[in-house]
């Protein structure tokens, strides 16, 4: 058979390009300076205008270059095949170029792509991550043009993974060639957008070209030249008008005039002669017409198959066509079928859609009822089931539909999976009720993973509704969608009523438990509350319990423990993670790889956090999770901020916030991290408008103030906002001070500065309990430093000094060398008012290295003042170190009682520095002293 060894079908093999020089400029242009980032190109235009013809000069174009070109091209029998696009493209790729990629990568997009079975649950994510990564490898190698044909017909899962990858791959040598039909050209914009111009491509960098009319004299050489037909110029006009310049529908008319009786090639065609009827529809049917019947029949079986191959036509051929082969030689060799690499298509869709809407219903149907016996995959078979299908209840069909459902979501098709998930059970006989419920949670979760949250709700909706024994399974499901599609609130006003209904049976009434300990009982319950009750339950259904739910009760009873000061219960997050791994999908803030990794930081374990959350992102970037990735960035950022790496915080801001998409808005754990860096890189003057000017973001930006505030003295200030935030955080039962912010040693300090020692000390010992119990020296330091701030404020300069270096030996055994810093600090001002002044030194030179390695700069200028000799005054004489102290906060506006709250001193002694410091620098009144100061 000759079929399989044609290279290419006339559509693409003529490579004359007529009179579109313009176009032609725009296609070499796009490939111009590949180095300069990605650009996209998109013709837009009719039907049969010549999009093709300039996207195949421009194939041919990157290919004389030497560039990697990925083609593709959409079939409106293909729109709904899962992943048919990007089989196309990746076709001629190696099994080597995906044997580099990370496993989850490279199993999802062989799965996609069906060079291999799908081995463990794959979602879109997966597949775009995939095709992100070869297409970002190919780009690293040499220049890529991917070019993608009747974009409007490009499968959705295809059109999704690329959206993915293109958008990630701005500045690589990528360029996008498109070719989109459009009825009328006004209304593509907003495809465009979609698709092409996302967030990497932006909009100035997609070309949108609308392919025009051709006049008469290029079509007049265009029929010329393919059917050696010589026009006189008033009959080309006539056809160019008649047309409207459309270059298919000319060439149907020199077919059409080739064929007509006594007219001769290669001699001209008086106008009289041009058949030209008054529908140029006609000319498409009496084409058809001509076909004889094995033609006629291959053209009809292309036009409805799938990604027909060869292989496949021929089976599907052979109980009505004598010859298949011969038939299919004909076929392309009368120019309405085209041959390339084993596979077959349609010469153009106008023939397309002509031979199948020209064939009778009942002829259509028999066809699309014979293609399941011959087609192996599920989804194939699925889609010509359900083009067969009258619309009355079959149970075959309805398990038909359901297996395609089951293949193509194990591809990472979901939004494909769960369309036939949805149309089996609309296949489902009335009967069989069970089936039908299956099918549509089924579908309720495959829309839930997709985001489309309203169309889940219908689906887990309709199964709630009806009393099938399982109906609770659609709980997890009608819940998390309404959350998404409505709020917490609208989602707490369906959980409420069911919470508070105890004739529920047990197993049910669990998984509703689990949900209110996620969105509320409507009564306020705690959470911790409700995670025990539905835990309760869940062990008294035993091994049936469901797991998703399950996983969400334990998840909420482990952050019960968390949030009152036990820390992180490690068994029950261990078996979270067995659930989940046998559940088919899980929300990313959920995982509990993903939560214990922000946890750890919670309790103070810095450098498990750092590792654990290292490992989440490489994980997540597998995934192509980026609204996880950038949660895990902002920890990762926060985590590296306490630990004092300033750097290595500002690597993870990087990454992480140019993943960050408008409707999301940047996560607290970033926000907190990029304020800190901000309040630590400038003196207090300069930073504390900043911080100030925060937006109300719960505890961490309320901690960030009140760490502000405190460094500009202002203890007021510290404790009208950190005194609210601990009353707050006290209500809602959380105890443990990574999960409010970590504001107590602050507010502690404050609360000594301003003589409300009871208060302070309340706090130090909450913090010491936590600390001993806990084994958390950053919590025991901290406490230690409040109660030696207090005895400092009594007059006990020894308790003071004893609490200090009980600080400071805690805080040694810390991942947080600020911390460490803050109270060497304290320990050197109090050694200094006990005339020790070399351990003093040796103390405030040890927390100036701490600030300057953590790039803390507030906090080095507090140990430097303390190091610093002093200004000689007007007479040579020099400050005492205590004296320029006195002296810069007074300058700096400070009370009397201020500074002596803040220097550990009594007002007497500050009058008496005081005095001193006029005598010494020539001045007589505050506002000389702070004039000097300026």
């Amino acid at each position: 058979m000759q079929s399989a060894a044609r290279p290419e079908s006339p559509r693409t093999a003529d490579a004359t390009v007529y009179s579109r020089d313009a176009e032609l400029a725009a296609v070499r242009g796009l490939l111009a300076a590949p180095e300069a980032g990605a650009r996209a190109l998109v013709l837009v235009g009719e039907a049969g205008i010549g999009k093709t013809t300039l996207w195949t000069a421009g194939v041919e174009a990157a290919r004389a270059a030497g560039w990697t070109v990925l083609t593709a091209r959409g079939a409106p029998e293909e729109s709904g095949l899962s992943f048919a696009g990007l089989m196309d493209l990746m076709e001629q790729l190696p099994d080597s170029r995906f044997a580099a990629l990370p496993q989850i990568q490279r199993a999802a997009v062989e799965a996609a792509l069906l060079r291999a079975a799908p081995t463990a649950s794959i979602g879109p994510l997966e597949v775009g991550a995939g095709t992100l990564a070869v297409l970002r490898g190919l780009c690293q190698e040499r220049p890529v043009l991917v070019a993608v044909d009747d974009l409007q017909w490009l499968d959705e899962p295809t059109t999704d993974a690329l959206w993915f990858a293109v958008r990630r791959l701005g500045t690589s040598a990528l360029r996008i060639l498109t070719a989109y039909r459009t009825a009328g050209v006004a209304d593509d914009e907003s495809y465009v957008r979609k698709y092409i111009a996302a967030d990497d491509i932006p909009l100035e960098n997609v070309e949108r070209l609308t392919v025009g009319p051709l006049g008469s004299e290029p079509i007049r050489r265009l029929i010329r030249d393919r059917y050696q037909a010589v026009l006189p110029l008033g009959a080309a006009d006539r056809i160019a008008e008649q047309t409207g310049g459309n270059p298919f529908w000319a060439l149907e008319v020199g077919a059409a005039l080739a064929a007509e009786p006594g007219v001769g090639r290669a001699r001209a065609v008086a106008a009289s002669e041009l058949p030209i009827p008054a529908s140029l529809s006609a000319l498409v049917r009496r084409r058809l017409g001509s076909l004889e019947p094995e033609v006629h029949e291959v053209l009809l079986t292309v036009a409805m198959l799938d990604q027909p191959t060869i292989a496949l036509a021929r089976r599907v051929l052979a109980p009505s066509v004598a010859a298949p082969d011969a038939a299919i030689d004909r076929a392309v060799a009368s120019g309405v079928v085209a041959a390339l690499s084993g596979r077959l298509r349609v010469a153009h869709p106008l023939l397309g859609a002509a031979v199948a809407d020209a064939a009778p219903p009942l002829a259509r149907g028999a066809l699309h009822r014979r293609l399941p016996e011959v087609v192996e995959d599920p989804e194939l078979r699925a889609r010509h089931v359900l083009r067969a299908w009258q619309g009355e209840p079959d149970a075959d069909i309805a398990a038909y539909l359901e297996a395609g459902s089951a293949s193509a979501a194990a591809r990472g098709a979901v939004r494909s999976a769960a369309e036939l998930a949805e149309r089996a059970a609309d296949c489902t006989p009335i009967t069989d009720r069970e089936d039908r419920c299956r099918r549509l949670r089924v579908a309720g979760e495959l829309h839930l993973r997709a985001g489309d949250y309203q169309q889940a709700r219908t689906c887990a909706e309709a199964v709630w509704r009806t009393g099938v024994e399982d109906r609770r399974r659609a709980l997890p499901v009608l819940v998390e969608a309404m959350w998404w599609a409505e709020g917490r609130h609208q989602a707490e006003g369906f959980v409420a009523p069911l919470a508070a209904n105890t004739e529920l049976d047990a197993h049910t009434r669990a998984v509703v438990l689990a949900l209110a300990a996620d969105v509320g009982d409507g009564l306020g319950t705690p959470r911790a509350e409700l995670a025990r009750r539905s835990l309760e339950l869940f062990d008294q259904v035993g091994a049936e319990a469901d797991g998703a739910a399950l996983a969400t009760a334990l998840l909420y009873s482990a952050l019960a423990d968390l949030e009152a000061g036990r820390g992180i219960a490690f068994e029950q997050m261990n078996r979270i993670g067995e659930l989940q791994r046998e559940l088919p999908y899980v929300v990313s803030s959920n995982r509990a790889d993903n939560v214990m990794a922000a946890w750890y930081k919670d309790v103070d374990d810095l450098d498990r956090s750092r590792v654990a959350l290292l490992a989440a992102i490489a994980a997540n970037q597998d995934l192509g999770d980026e609204p996880m990735l950038v949660s895990l960035y902002g920890h990762l950022a926060l985590t590296e901020v306490w630990a004092g790496r300033p750097a290595a915080a500002r690597d993870a801001l990087d990454r992480g916030i140019p993943l960050i998409s408008a409707e999301a808005g940047k996560p607290v754990g970033m926000t907190a991290a990029e304020s800190t860096l901000t309040l630590f890189a400038d003196s207090i003057g300069t930073t504390r408008p900043r911080i100030d000017s925060l937006p109300a973001g719960g505890v961490m930006v309320a901690s960030l103030i009140g760490l502000a505030a405190l460094l500009d003295g202002d203890d007021e200030a510290v404790v009208e906002v950190l005194g609210a935030a601990l009353a707050k955080a006290r209500q809602a039962g959380v105890r443990e001070p990574g999960r409010r912010g970590r504001f107590e040693g602050n507010l502690g300090q404050a609360l000594v500065n301003l003589g409300r020692l009871e208060e302070a000390r309340d706090i130090s010992a909450d913090l010491i309990e936590l600390g001993t119990r806990n084994h958390r020296p950053t919590l025991l330091g901290i406490g230690h430093r409040i109660d030696g701030f207090a005895f400092g404020a009594e007059g006990d300069l020894d308790a003071a000094a004893q609490s200090l270096e009980a600080a400071v030996e805690a805080h040694r055994d810390s991942q947080f060398p600020v911390e460490l810093g803050r109270s060497l600090l304290a320990l050197g001002q109090i050694q200094r008012r006990r005339k020790d002044r070399p351990q003093a030194g040796e103390a405030l030179r040890a927390a100036l290295e701490c600030f300057e390695a953590a790039g803390a700069v507030p906090f080095a200028d507090l140990a430097r003042a303390e190091l610093g000799k002093g200004r000689r005054g007007t007479g040579g004489e020099t400050l005492t170190p205590t004296e320029q102290q006195v002296a810069d906060l007074v300058a700096a506006g400070h009370t009397n009682r201020e500074v002596a709250a803040r220097l550990f001193i009594s007002i007497r002694t500050v009058e008496t520095h005081l005095a001193a410091v006029y005598r010494k620098l020539g001045v007589r009144s505050r506002s000389e002293l702070a004039a000097r100061h300026r």
